[in-house]
């Protein structure tokens, strides 16, 4: 099998650092303006996300101004062109670059793991056995974290063998790849168990898995980089650094788009059953956050109710914990 030259041409480079940072961006934004909508201030995970896009477009902005050296590495390394006569200087400068890029690349990742960790809170606040893994988590998470730096830091670098250098990409994919299931098993397990349709079960065990499409992509990131696909230039690793931090980000404010979904779909529902004023002597009062039904009333009413109940549990399951004492 004829290995290949993974390479992008400058255009295509710019194209898809720039459009994938400015689909993120506005995925973050929305997700603001959801939460300041909903809520009226920001919380945690809403920073943590802040974070993760900060070291992306730091990132974008700084592969963007050394465009030109990272070019003139892959030329000589890729495309064995002739090295010029400040090669020596240029390679160097681009190593320091890497390097930060590289710090820049899993914090902002690592950031977007906390993120969902941080909107989990409240499902494991008062569930003792949910809550330790929680925080068994979140220990776990911050050692793979300090792990992938001390990895880049001392196998990574020039001085160290091939070996350590491919078993330090191995050690920050299976970091990444494991921390990512860990965080959904958490919300998984207790959307199977919670006493809600299967229909709702199923569409909130799918929103719990979104962060699983940002394993896919380091997944297809790590198998597309590997050695025996061919030579990964510079510039398509750092394209595809960019498109894992770019989806993570996007991802992390998918689950905001499902709540202000049943958060609307919950105030059309009460406005549409408002009782009319000729009628509130005879109105019947269904309060929201109840999962139990009286069996004597009329189907309707009991429809009514168990459909707004269902929904209470579902924005339960979503709401941040933090969100939900400030309401």
């Amino acid at each position: 099998m004829a290995k290949l030259q993974q390479t992008f041409t400058k255009q295509q480079y710019f194209s898809i650092i720039w459009a994938l940072s400015g689909i993120a961006l506005a995925f973050l934004v929305t997700r603001l303006i959801i939460r300041l909508k909903l809520y009226g201030r920001l919380l945690v995970d809403d920073g943590l996300v802040c974070l993760a896009i900060t070291c992306l477009l730091v990132s974008v902005i700084t592969n963007t101004v050394f465009a030109s050296r990272t070019y003139v590495v892959e030329n000589v390394q890729i495309n064995h062109a002739s090295k010029p006569h400040d090669y020596e200087k240029i390679a160097d400068s681009y190593a320091k670059y890497q390097w930060a890029d590289a710090y820049l690349f899993f914090t902002g990742i690592w950031a977007v793991k906390g993120s969902f960790l941080a909107f989990y809170d409240g499902l494991t606040n008062r569930l003792t056995y949910y809550r330790r893994a929680w925080w068994a988590t979140i220990v776990i998470t911050i050692l793979t974290y300090i792990g992938c730096l001390f990895a880049y830091a001392f196998l990574a670098g020039p001085k160290f063998k091939t070996s350590l250098k491919n078993e330090a990409i191995k050690y920050q994919f299976s970091a990444d790849v494991s921390t990512d299931v860990l965080i959904t098993l958490i919300p998984l397990t207790l959307a199977w168990k919670s006493q809600i349709p299967t229909r709702q079960k199923l569409a909130l065990m799918g929103i719990f898995s979104l962060s699983l499409i940002i394993t896919i992509f380091s997944i297809v990131r790590f198998i597309l980089n590997s050695p025996q696909l061919g030579t990964a230039g510079p510039s398509w690793l750092q394209a595809w650094s960019t498109i894992e931090q770019a989806v993570s980000v996007s991802v992390a404010c998918l689950a905001s788009f499902r709540l202000f979904v049943i958060d609307r779909k919950r105030k059309s529902k009460r406005s549409s059953s408002r009782p009319s004023p000729k009628n509130t002597a005879h109105a019947t009062r269904f309060p929201v956050d109840k999962v139990s039904f009286s069996h004597h009333r009329p189907q309707g009413e009991h429809s009514l109710r168990e459909q707004r109940s269902q929904r209470s549990m579902e924005i339960e399951l979503l709401e941040p914990h933090s969100a939900r004492n400030a309401t």
